[in-house]
């Protein structure tokens, strides 16, 4: 059974280490690796909004399994989750992302994954999200040169009827 609940100061170090793992940075639009100092500053300011939820989610032993945040972006809400290595590829992510948005009570959500990160596809699509119509891909560019490919967004606009 996992436990969700929301970040505390306590969480920096395990979000810390998470946000730089080397696959999720490689999975992340932005793929520079997070300093400890943009990191405390970034996780003080963020654990304070309670407008946007930024949950931890344990097993029943209290384990770190992976944190979920939601953003604003202007008018739209944005998802994002990761998950620790130990816990990966068992199917939870789809269940996280499920009981995530019925904690958050957001109805439209969208995510933006790099079209390549076949695991996040998978676990976002299983948990009800479909590919947008208005914007399908919005295409990136790295500066080097090293192209990454396309940034594929997701939206779900009918999540009561889902996770109701």
């Amino acid at each position: 059974m996992l436990k969700y609940r929301f970040a505390s100061i306590e969480d920096i170090k395990k979000v810390y280490d998470l946000s730089n793992d080397p696959t999720v940075r490689k999975k992340s639009e932005n793929t520079n690796y997070i300093s400890w100092d943009e990191h405390v500053n970034w996780f003080n300011k963020r654990i304070l909004n309670k407008n946007l939820p930024f949950y931890i989610v344990e097993d029943e032993n209290e384990n770190f399994i992976g944190q979920v945040r939601f953003e604003r972006k202007g008018e739209e809400t944005i998802i994002s989750i990761s998950i620790v290595k130990e816990f990966r590829s068992l199917g939870l992510g789809s269940q996280i992302i499920k009981k995530s948005l019925k904690l958050s009570g957001f109805t439209n959500v969208s995510a933006y994954i790099l079209t390549d990160n076949i695991p996040s596809i998978n676990a976002f699509s299983k948990a009800g999200f479909k590919n947008s119509n208005l914007l399908k891909f919005k295409y990136t560019q790295n500066i080097l040169n090293n192209a990454r490919g396309g940034v594929i967004t997701i939206s779900n606009r009918f999540l009561n009827q889902l996770v109701a």
